[in-house]
């Protein structure tokens, strides 16, 4: 087994650098779209067919040892953030549990973005609670409590902003407790600013004494 896990391993690193290499794309500001447009419009693609890792090529969970668990685990976590699907957990989840649910779910089609960050599902559509991966540690009820004031309605950038601050906000207070401020998205703060301008304008921030500013906007 240890000898397959070597050439897994080979194979999930190879599918990694391929996005890791691939010559960095210069994006525009005056192409950047809302969260949601980027959802709805961008392409789809299979994950296991993109990243090459199919679910059949994951040995169950039962099959391997503690280190080949966490070396599997640890590679593919690199692996989904090179493809912009970063699996993220709210809480304390034992690795066992984080290795099957990929196994389980690196099927999915997932949406290829370019502006904002893509996330890895990790409850099939319609996966009743009882049987989900993670089982008693599944995040959906975390994400339903976390969403459930956020209102379905047509918002402007602006507004947009200052709820995607809110809601980063409330996620970070619940995950780190009194040390939220540590990881605070100041990108996401239009009254941040650093020695560069504000993170979310990408270094372009506006200053209102230069009325030639406004070049980044034509």
């Amino acid at each position: 087994m240890q000898k397959y896990i070597q050439q897994l391993l080979a194979d999930i690193q190879e599918a990694t650098e391929v996005m890791e290499n691939l010559p960095s794309r210069e994006l525009s500001l005056e192409d950047w779209i809302s969260a949601d447009a980027e959802e709805e419009n961008a392409p789809r693609r299979v994950l296991s067919e993109w990243t090459g890792i199919r679910s059949e090529m994951l040995p169950p969970a039962s099959m391997l040892n503690e280190k080949q668990i966490q070396q599997l685990l640890e590679a593919l976590n690199r692996m989904l953030s090179a493809y912009n699907c970063h699996f993220v957990l709210q809480t304390e989840v034992p690795e066992l549990f984080q290795y099957e649910t990929i196994r389980q779910n690196i099927d999915q089609v997932v949406t290829v973005k370019q502006w904002h960050m893509g996330f890895f599902d990790m409850c099939k559509p319609g996966t009743p609670p009882t049987t989900c991966a993670l089982g008693d540690y599944c995040q959906c009820a975390f994400f339903k409590d976390l969403m459930a004031d956020r209102i379905d309605e047509k918002l402007t950038p602006e507004e947009e902003r200052a709820r995607a601050l809110e809601i980063e906000v409330q996620h970070i207070r619940r995950k780190y407790g009194d040390d939220w401020m540590k990881y605070y998205p100041y990108h996401l703060d239009e009254n941040y600013d650093d020695e560069n301008g504000n993170p979310f304008d990408y270094g372009f921030g506006k200053d209102e004494e230069d009325e030639n500013d406004d070049w980044w906007k034509k």
